[in-house]
Parts: C-alpha cells; structure tokens; sequence
C-alpha cells in the first residue's frame, strides 16, 4: 500500500533519529527512536471518522510543529485510528503536505504501532483496549492479522466507548422498566451533566467517543462497589476482548495453547480489575500470563516503525509500505 513518500532535503533532517506518533480521539502521543534522543509529549487527540480529515491534519500538525522543536527527525510515523485504509492515509498525509509538514511522513493505522509495541520479538497476539479496541496477531512468517477495531458503531468490543455505551444502555432500560434497578443509573447521570436520566442517550449522542470513553472510571467504579448490572457490563466487555484474541490468533495459524498475549491501551492501563479479568480469561484457555505495555509503547513502537521504514528494515519495512489494517 502507497503511504506518503519521503520529501526533497531529506540531508536537512538529523540522521539517525526518528518520531513515531500515536493518535487516538482522546490523545496523540509522540516519542523517539533512540529512546531519550528527545522528550516526548503529548497533543489532542485526532481521528478521521470523528474529527475529519482536514480537522485531523491540523491537529497532527500542531503536534508535529511542536515536536519537532527539538529535531528534525529522518522520517517520522504518524499512526492513526482508522487510517488501516489507504485512502483515509493517503488523504491525511496530503493534508500535511498542504500544511508545511516537510518531515518524511508516513501515516498508518494505529494497529501497526502497537503490533510494533507489542509483537517485536516474533509470534503472539497483541490486544488492545483504549477509546476503541482490536487485537493483532503475529504469525510465524511476520504477517500481521487484525480482527476488531471496526468503530465504535459497529464494533470496539471491549473498549472505553463500548463498556461506557453498555451501560449507559443498562441504566436507561432500568429507567423505562425493561431492566433491574443499577447505580449506573444516577452515577453516569451525573458523570455526563444530563438533565435528566431519561436525557442520558441524547447528552451521549452528541459527545464524541473519546469524551463518552473519559466517564469509564465511573462504570468501573460502581462496579467496585459491587452493583451487579456494573460487574455484568465489565464482564461482557473482558468477553469480547478474549473473542478479538483468539479470532486473530486463528487467523494466524496460533495455537491458543502457551500463546504469548500482550495487552495495551488505556483502559488496562487505567484499570487493574479489567487486566487482572482479562488475564484470567486468557490463562484459563491455555495463554500466557498477559504482559502489560506502558502507556506510551505505541508512541515508541511508531518512531521504531520510522526508522525501520526509512532503513528497509523488515519486517516493519513492509508493515508501513505494504499492510493494510
């Protein structure tokens, strides 16, 4: 797959150092490759299907101005939810362009950062939950397989959004009398300003995913504090992260039995019941004990992307030329 190509003068860029950003709708992160060659930080979030393609450019934009403050890197890796399709990549990295962005660019999808993260040393499953979800499996060839990670209308198993979204769904049904009784009821009422509960699905409606995902301390919350209706949305979201795991490791030829299992994003980072689900789920099938990723693994995995890109390093070489996810 075409990604945008590398820009004339490329000898004005500081050889030997590389940036790597990941944007998701509630923040863009970006780092380094070496690590510590500059400080990383931090910009709004940016996302295509929720932003727009021009609003996203000029978000990325401002965080690459501002990192690149500090060096002119070789190439750079902006990855992007849902730039997996060509031409959503190649009409941000045009929007760039037309912004003075003059870095060697290449922008992907925000699972080839992660797969960068999470899948270096060989075959696995990486899966990840953070404003939306999927999971991304390594085969033995290096071939990348993803399953998940459709949008929050029609899937993001698993993530902020949707353990959000169901129960803001529990609470109104329990409202109308289609459901029990749940504290999810007044909490998220009150976590999302609305007037009323019956007003909770027009207040969601109007908010963007990443600002429906921001209240998910508060479902986990209620959960702690034993409230079933909580407990059962959280199980039901641990649920469908552990079908996105194992759907990709088929698709990549995996033994379920002693597969090696990374898990990243910000809902596991944010919450140790989840991971600590999660874990068990996965175990009590036949995986590893889950490793955890930092919260700025895929910043970090995008700018070795970068430098693999600018090197024709494979096999991450041919992740940011040739894949598609």
């Amino acid at each position: 797959m075409a990604r945008s190509g590398e820009q004339p003068g490329l000898s004005r860029y500081a050889a030997g150092v590389f940036l790597g950003l990941d944007c998701g709708g509630t923040r863009c992160r970006y780092e380094w490759w070496p690590a510590g060659a500059a400080a990383g930080g931090d910009g709004a979030g940016a996302q295509p299907a929720v932003h727009g393609v021009e609003a996203t450019a000029e978000r990325l934009a401002a965080v690459l101005g501002t990192a690149t403050t500090q060096h002119r890197p070789a190439a750079a890796v902006v990855a992007l939810a849902g730039a997996g399709d060509p031409t959503v990549a190649a009409a941000v990295g045009q929007a760039l362009r037309a912004r003075g962005v003059t870095v060697p660019v290449a922008v992907v999808g925000d699972v080839l950062a992660a797969a960068a993260a999470g899948l270096a040393d060989g075959p696995g499953v990486l899966v990840w939950s953070g404003t939306g979800s999927f999971a991304v499996a390594r085969g033995a060839d290096g071939t990348l397989h993803r399953v998940g990670g459709r949008g929050y209308l029609l899937g993001d198993q698993g993530s902020g959004y949707d353990l959000v979204r169901r129960a803001a769904a529990a609470a109104l049904l329990a409202v109308d009398g289609l459901g029990p009784a749940t504290a999810l009821t007044e909490a998220l009422t009150r976590a999302f300003s609305a007037p009323a509960p019956a007003r909770l699905g027009a207040v969601l409606q109007a908010l963007d995913s990443g600002q429906v995902a921001a209240r998910l301390p508060t479902v986990l919350a209620i959960a702690a504090d034993g409230d079933p209706i909580a407990a059962d949305v959280v199980e039901a979201g641990v649920e469908g992260l552990v079908m996105l795991a194992f759907a990709a490791a088929r698709l990549a030829g995996l033994d379920p039995r002693d597969l090696d299992v990374a898990g990243g994003g910000g809902v596991l980072l944010g919450s140790p019941a989840v991971v600590d689900l999660l874990g068990r789920r996965l175990q009590a099938a036949g995986a590893r004990p889950l490793r955890q990723l930092g919260e700025r693994a895929a910043a970090a995995g995008a700018a070795r992307l970068a430098r693999d890109w600018h090197e024709h390093r494979e096999p991450n070489h041919g992740w940011v030329t040739r894949v598609a996810l």
